[in-house]
């Protein structure tokens, strides 16, 4: 689905526009049509070359497109919730608006724009002299692989758990366990604020469908993991390089290495393919800053509706603790450490298909 980053720019393009006309109209006359024109903007489901596909992650291939979709869905959400809080409640407010529509350009330059040289020299590749040379730069590129997966995730988790602090520790527990249930209709708001509550809704669901079916229980179980030792005190590196098994990894590539009869074109072979991993895996974690941070814009003008409802800070969890969980499996994957996904060969499988058949299990 290459027609993603394309559809995405229009999509938002459309949205700014509508959003900005909204701005300019509030109070006025002309501000319904708008209004209507908005909510027309924030639902492009004409358009089924942009729906999210619940498969697009099989193989990797398209699992970008699918998060560019749950980015544009979170970004639609926001503005439908910030044009409710300047034209729905008691004492109305046009800052979370301005905000919502300087947040879409701040992010489309980083979801339109393919990785590229992420972490390896740009158009760089492997081309070793001698055996010994091809052994340690695929050992150097493994382990800066994995650094780069480490890192990126950090920086999505440590973002997260720095909004979920702010949030009762029970109100966190409770969007843990309610992962993957439905949560109750926003029937105490005005017709923006329920579409774009909705919509949010949409985008935890949709995290969710991403990483598979049968997947549930394996992000509660990493979500609550995430929590519970950032809660005590660990370092989010730490860890993520556990749960990535980056010392594992690298134990068996020192293996790999000292015993395997690998040739040079193999472990160059090898090398390159860490190039294209890791900049595939810095696309992904730059549409999961963009979620990330639509969200966190979302939370700043949620707390100005003043609703007393329990439903509320529920969702909000939610969409965080499914950021963790997506964050996790996917660097799981990249990392090869193992897990539900299965949308690419991870640096440990990579090293393992240069073992020979009887150890390639070890």
């Amino acid at each position: 689905m290459s027609y993603g980053r394309s559809a995405y720019l229009t999509h938002t393009n459309t949205l700014l526009a509508s959003g900005r006309d909204v701005l300019a109209t509030v109070g006025k006359p002309a501000g319904a049509a708008k209004i209507a024109e908005l909510e027309r903007a924030a639902d492009p489901s004409a358009d089924a070359s942009f729906a999210f596909s619940a498969t697009a992650g099989q193989g990797g291939a398209n699992a970008e497109d699918a998060l560019r979709s749950i980015l544009y869905e979170a970004q639609s959400a926001n503005v439908l919730i910030a044009a409710g809080i300047a034209t729905e409640i008691p004492q109305p407010s046009t800052m979370p608006l301005s905000q919502a529509l300087d947040q879409i350009e701040e992010v489309q330059g980083t979801a339109t724009t393919a990785v590229a040289g992420f972490l390896f020299a740009s158009g760089s590749s492997a081309k070793s002299a001698d055996l010994a040379s091809a052994k340690q730069t695929f050992r150097a590129d493994a382990q800066f692989s994995l650094d780069r997966c480490v890192s990126e995730s950090v920086e999505v988790i440590s973002s997260v758990f720095d909004q979920l602090k702010k949030m009762d520790g029970s109100e966190v527990a409770a969007a843990i366990e309610k992962l993957g249930k439905p949560f109750e209709q926003a029937v105490q708001a005005g017709r923006l604020l329920k579409k774009g509550i909705e919509k949010l809704k949409t985008v935890i669901q949709h995290l969710l469908d991403l990483l598979g079916g049968g997947a549930m229980e394996t992000v509660k179980k990493q979500v609550s993991d995430v929590w519970t030792r950032l809660t005590n005190g660990e370092y989010a590196k730490d860890l993520l390089a556990s749960s990535f098994g980056v010392n594992h990894t690298m134990s068996r590539i020192d293996a790999i290495l000292a015993s395997a009869n690998v040739d040079i074109s193999d472990l160059d072979s090898a090398s390159n393919a860490f190039r294209p991993l890791t900049d595939n895996f810095g696309s992904k974690m730059s549409l999961m800053k963009g979620i990330l941070a639509t969200i966190v814009v979302i939370t700043g003008g949620i707390t100005l509706l003043h609703l007393a409802v329990p439903w509320l800070p529920l969702i909000v969890a939610g969409a965080y603790v499914a950021l963790i969980g997506a964050t996790v499996l996917i660097g799981m994957n990249y990392a090869g450490s193992g897990g539900v996904l299965q949308w690419v060969k991870g640096v440990r499988e990579i090293a393992d298909n240069l073992a020979p058949a009887s150890s390639a299990s070890a």
